[in-house]
């Protein structure tokens, strides 16, 4: 018997005997659960490969990065007229960084920071996730070619990658892997402040 076939045989003993899901489907909740390998495992190289997203991953990047916006977002891209499917080929037919980051802008509910989590999915090698916790550790850092400021554009947004990318190769770690990183450095020292006080 097949992979298929023995998958349509426990399938069919699940439908008649219980309530429970079928494997398959709980196979693919369980890989959900951690939903950043979902995204760079598989909705990554789906763009990659078709030059656009399905709004089911689009959302599922947005809900990734934050899921109190994603409301406002799906109304921001009902008012444009464009589906998920328009708006991200035309992401992926912009040619210069900062003309990707221009194409997300304009829908309501979309700044920078989310505009860079879907473009962080989309090109995890030219991109990384703007998060005010990262960008305050390399400023503390003192990482050179910062912008003076917190990104509110898409310039310095560019030049914030730039900064991350030439880190990244610094230290020996995928641009990816750096943001992990700054991330895990503010929780363990916000961890570690609250043990001081005990």
């Amino acid at each position: 018997m097949t992979i298929t076939g023995e998958r349509a045989a426990v399938q069919n003993q699940y439908a008649h005997e219980s309530n429970i899901p079928d494997p398959g489907d709980l196979h693919w909740w369980l890989q959900l659960y951690n939903l950043e390998d979902y995204l760079f495992d598989t909705v990554s190289t789906r763009f990659q490969a078709d030059g656009t997203l399905n709004a089911y991953d689009f959302f599922a990047i947005v809900i990734w990065k934050s899921n109190r916006n994603k409301t406002k977002i799906r109304e921001g891209i009902t008012d444009t007229g464009e589906s998920v499917g328009e708006l991200m080929r035309e992401v992926h037919q912009a040619r210069m960084p900062e003309a990707k980051v221009e194409v997300l802008l304009p829908v309501q509910g979309i700044g920078i920071s989310i505009a860079s989590a879907i473009l962080t999915v989309c090109y995890p090698k030219e991109f990384t996730v703007l998060d005010w916790r990262a960008w305050e550790t390399l400023k503390e850092w003192e990482v050179e070619e910062l912008s003076p400021r917190y990104p509110g554009k898409s310039e310095e947004y560019v030049q914030y990658c730039q900064a991350c990318k030439r880190l990244a190769a610094q230290v020996e770690l995928s641009l990816r892997d750096l943001d992990r990183a700054l991330l895990g450095w503010s929780w363990e020292k916000g961890v570690r402040a609250l043990c001081e006080k005990l």
